[in-house]
């Protein structure tokens, strides 16, 4: 996917350029890396506060859950469904197994 990316500060970028090119990668290849690395770091904060077993069966079974609002709403097979339901609450944390997955396969922090 092509993608436009205005006001990207121009020393960042010189800096990303020259580290993918020592670590032998191309500039989207790293940029990849840092918007997983980016996502990762704010959904481990949200993850911290979820301690409901539900929530994390329904990851764990490769359902989109949902949790609103101080509860688990549920799991649901589609990000599309999970997303209309998010709508009708005020405050949302969701999670799938495919956002987080190591290249194992494992799904770091849940046993």
């Amino acid at each position: 996917m092509k993608v436009l990316i205005k006001n990207v500060d121009e020393n960042l970028y010189r800096m990303l350029k020259a580290k993918a090119t020592i670590e032998g990668i191309s500039v989207s290849e790293a940029i990849n890396e840092a918007i997983k690395l980016w996502l990762l770091n704010k959904d481990l904060d949200r993850i911290k506060v979820i301690k409901n077993k539900e929530f994390w069966r329904a990851v764990d079974e490769g359902k989109y859950a949902l949790f609103c609002d101080g509860n688990f709403i549920g799991g649901f097979n589609s990000e599309e469904e999970m997303l209309e339901e998010a709508k009708k609450y005020r405050k949302c944390y969701a999670l799938h197994k495919s956002w987080i997955i190591q290249e194992k396969g494992e799904l770091p922090g849940v046993l």
